[in-house]
């Protein structure tokens, strides 16, 4: 299966997520206080799974997500699965950010649950943050490539193309742009083969290099997950463009259930 999780999931109302997490940030409060707010993330993981299983509640650590594809296979390991319901990212870290709450969408998106929460044992007083979604599975298979930019003739495209349309079938929109991107890399060679290094010019003049993925000598690959200020984003990577010597740019955008392919050109 492309995307396999092996533990069992039961729906739950909100109100009856609350219940649950009534409880469980009494504990979390309780493991901050007691061993302290500097522990290592991994004392106070083991410490919530400890009083939340004393408690009653059923509790799955390290539940296993794997998302494969032919040749391909990325897991997920979960920090805790409560009552088979509610997902728990635990950490120790000055302050939650973005990329914690993708972490846990794309976790609730992958098992198609609706409900998860993050809690910080490191700040001052404990830091949590909800994450819930309205977004099933339905959702992330309704998706659409737009190929309006898309310059359908280079050698790369037909390739590139093709492997975008079967991530989605196989896989759906919304997940977290690092899963598409390792997937691409691997099936177009693999890290080492497909990372360089170019050189970038202002008047003739090099001034320094740039990493990036090249399909060839003179084509780059950039993939990406914009969702505000695209044509800003798409403004600046052209002009980064008309400072090297490569002829093109091919940039796939996973922007939620719109996926763009644009190609660039000098």
């Amino acid at each position: 299966m492309p995307i396999e999780y092996r533990f069992d999931i039961e729906p739950i109302s909100q109100s009856q997520f609350y219940e649950t997490d009534h409880l469980v940030m009494h504990h979390a409060f309780d493991v901050q206080k007691e061993p302290g707010r500097h522990c290592n993330e991994s004392i106070d993981h083991e410490e919530m799974l400890y009083r939340c299983e004393q408690s009653g509640l059923r509790v799955v650590s390290e539940g296993e997500i794997v998302v494969s594809l032919d040749s391909f296979r990325k897991p997920y390991y979960l920090d805790a699965l409560v009552s088979s319901s509610s997902i728990y990212e635990f950490k120790a870290v000055s302050a939650l950010n973005g990329g914690h709450e993708s972490q846990l969408l794309n976790y609730l998106f992958l098992s198609d649950m609706r409900h998860g929460k993050l809690i910080n044992f490191c700040s001052p007083s404990v830091q949590y943050r909800f994450a819930s979604t309205q977004i099933d599975s339905n959702c992330r298979f309704s998706f659409a490539v737009n190929t309006d930019q898309w310059d359908e003739h280079l050698p790369t495209s037909s390739a590139l193309q093709g492997l975008v349309l079967k991530l989605l079938v196989e896989w759906g929109a919304f997940l977290d742009i690092s899963l598409y991107q390792e997937a691409g890399v691997h099936f177009f060679g693999g890290e080492d083969n497909l990372m360089g290094s170019i050189d970038l010019f202002v008047n003739s003049r090099m001034v320094g290099h740039q990493n990036m993925y090249l399909l060839d000598d003179r084509t780059g690959l950039h993939i990406s997950s914009v969702i505000r200020h695209v044509e800003m984003y798409k403004k600046q990577l052209s002009r980064m463009l008309q400072h090297t010597s490569l002829d093109q740019i091919q940039w796939l955008n996973f922007n939620r259930e719109t996926i763009q392919l644009i190609t660039f050109k000098k």
